[in-house]
């Protein structure tokens, strides 16, 4: 058991682009396995036991199939990312040093190792924030903006993006390794999106730059770690991809 790390993952969402409406998004197969049943392997194979899943919407199905194997916290009310992240916080014990955040519907093809590596490079840069970054086709992703010097500047999501930004390939894939002491000061900080009414957990990362916390990048190779799967276009990618990987 790590004591000192604990993990988030984010499955509350109501997946409307997958039209779900009796299970959770993440209760839909890939590779014969509820996508949810693969971050949760990947970290527990870190010795984080029991990791804290944030349910909401039809999280009767995600509780039933995971039981008592992790922790639940409950976003009471559909208010955005940020707030599904602020509804586990209080299952966070405190002496929790690093903190783990994954999307439930982007984190199918993680794994111990990767993890592993993540959380290696974090402590070794001594960052607040590492973000895992892949290249792959960057459509509907945001990008990631370098300086002359490779070090990450900021994320321009596409509908902001110009079209120089937009040929950049190098995607956020959303999940990260945090301090626990960075949660705690920006999380409260993050704004209602203005369009959406919603707390965007992405805008943790504006906030670290703009007070000069000292954020990282660990980039992964392996593309397949970009998919993220929110249509059932999507959802037959994951398992095409899943099938190539299960017999090869």
């Amino acid at each position: 058991m790590n004591a000192s790390i604990q993990a988030i993952v984010l499955a509350a969402g109501r997946g409307t682009r997958m039209n779900a409406i009796e299970k959770n998004k993440v209760m839909y197969e890939v590779g014969g396995k509820p996508m949810i049943s693969y971050p949760v392997a990947a970290l527990k194979g870190l010795g984080i036991e029991r990791p804290i899943i944030v349910v909401g919407f039809a999280k009767e199905s995600v509780m039933e199939y995971l039981k008592d194997s992790v922790l639940f916290a409950e976003q009471t009310r559909a208010d955005g990312t940020a707030d599904a992240v602020r509804a586990a916080m209080p299952y966070i014990p405190e002496n929790t040093k690093e903190v783990i955040v994954l999307y439930g519907d982007h984190s199918t093809f993680y794994t111990t190792q990767v993890l592993q590596e993540l959380l290696d490079k974090h402590k070794k840069s001594g960052a607040a924030m590492t973000l895992i970054t892949t290249h792959t086709d960057p459509v509907g992703y945001g990008r990631i903006l370098r300086d002359a010097k490779g070090k990450m500047t900021g994320i321009v999501e596409e509908k902001n993006a110009t079209d120089e930004q937009k040929a950049i390939t190098e995607i956020n894939t959303g999940n990260a390794v945090y301090t626990y002491t960075f949660l705690q000061k920006y999380l409260p900080q993050i704004q209602r999106n203005p369009i959406s009414a919603e707390f965007y957990f992405t805008d943790i990362v504006a906030l670290g730059f703009q007070n000069n916390e000292h954020i990282d990048t660990y980039t992964v190779e392996d593309k397949a770690i970009g998919i993220g799967i929110n249509t059932p276009q999507q959802l037959q990618e994951a398992e095409q991809e899943m099938m190539k990987r299960q017999e090869g």
